[in-house]
């Protein structure tokens, strides 16, 4: 299930959607397409475990949680950064986001689910 928070400037986290509507609707405003493997367009990489992306979007960041599977495509030259959780991220995430670890955490917490029992 893909997961996009919204934070502001100062990486509160304001907003989360798990709608593929919602996702889909927030995120092609920053002209960013997202989908499942069997949708994926001709040579787009499939994600072959959870990532992390953040968009830089007017007012803040978007924050993408994608599991296997997945694909993201991003804008020629769009500001983002990558956080997979198994290395650090090769450009640094701004002081202010929280990392893979972190998000996927909160986004437990926020659903319900106690991350101890997820291990």
């Amino acid at each position: 299930m893909p997961v996009l928070a919204v934070f502001d400037t100062e990486g509160s986290w304001r907003d989360t959607h798990v709608c593929d509507g919602r996702i889909t609707e927030r995120l092609s405003r920053q002209g960013v397409a997202w989908g499942r493997e069997d949708d994926a367009p001709e040579g787009q990489r499939v994600l072959d475990r959870a990532a992390l992306f953040y968009v830089r979007a007017e007012g803040g960041y978007l924050g993408l949680l994608f599991e296997p599977g997945e694909w993201v495509s991003l804008p020629p030259g769009a500001d983002h950064f990558f956080d997979d959780g198994e290395a650090a991220p090769a450009r640094p995430l701004p002081n202010a986001l929280p990392h893979f670890n972190a998000f996927v955490e909160e986004v437990l917490t926020l659903t319900g689910n106690d991350a101890a029992e997820e291990n």
